[in-house]
């Protein structure tokens, strides 16, 4: 069985956060103005009502798996599989939520509309870079594609903790969203490539487990160091994370995928 594209997931989130910017860009000026949101959420109803049920007309490829009873089980997950795993929840301890990103921007000056539109930024980088970022990872190694990311990330962090000057936010959101793009999509693509084809679903569970679960441990840490300003705790984290970046990069044995 062919190992899912990272250019697949790079499409997806393309498509995603693409669709989402442009909401917001259209209910930004509605937003600044009145701070009445209960009719945007409403609205928001329609396209999410019609997604979820546009699931339904999707026909499934069919394969050998489909209504058989599966015992969840790990023991079929390689030893190299677990090292990678281990380096992508290291990192999700030290990767706040995007919220604590905002904050940051309303501490440094920006007000409200301002703050939405950093966001926006992050967003509209995301999206145009997620298609080319999957496209490099299917030619190149997807460890050192996502140690790039990770370097870049490090590199905003550290920004955010470190400056002062409110206008460096319209730099660092951008950045920030070339890190995703480097990272989301290519991340889930490289446990795919480490497991055998039907233990895919479980490694994909484990991951997504990992990365919930070290999201909440990063805001509740983060929150607890933030002592004003938030300097302290991006500083921190970009810093591990710019080690991390290092080791991956200098690693060649992390993560290789077995020869076929």
């Amino acid at each position: 069985m062919c190992s899912p594209s990272a250019v697949t997931f790079g499409q997806f989130r393309s498509l995603h956060y693409g669709a989402a910017e442009e909401c917001k860009v259209m209910n930004l000026p509605a937003s600044k103005t009145s701070r009445r949101f209960s009719p945007l959420l409403w609205i928001a109803v329609i396209p999410a009502t019609a997604s979820a049920a546009l699931v339904f007309l999707i026909r499934e490829r069919p394969h050998p798996g489909i209504g058989t009873r599966v015992t969840w089980s790990t023991a079929d997950l390689p030893s190299r599989f677990w090292r990678v795993i281990s380096i992508l929840g290291l990192f999700a301890i030290v990767n706040f939520p995007d919220t604590l990103l905002l904050l940051r921007a309303k501490d440094l000056g920006f007000e409200f509309g301002g703050v939405v539109a950093l966001y926006v930024l992050y967003n509209l980088s995301y999206a145009a870079l997620s298609y080319p970022a999957g496209a490099i990872s299917d030619r190149l190694n997807r460890r050192v594609v996502f140690a790039c990311g990770l370097g870049i990330f490090a590199t905003a962090y550290l920004g955010f903790g470190m400056t002062t000057t409110p206008a460096w936010l319209c730099v660092l959101f951008p950045l920030y969203g070339a890190y995703a793009a480097l990272t989301d999509g290519v991340s889930r693509a490289w446990i795919a490539d480490l497991v055998p084809g039907h233990a895919r679903g479980t490694a994909l569970r484990i991951h997504a487990a990992l990365s919930g679960v070290g999201l909440l441990a990063a805001g509740v840490w983060a929150g607890l160091a933030w002592m004003g300003t938030g300097r302290v705790p991006f500083i921190l984290s970009g810093t591990l994370v710019a080690v991390i970046a290092v080791i991956l990069m200098a690693s060649r044995h992390i993560g290789e995928p077995a020869a076929v």
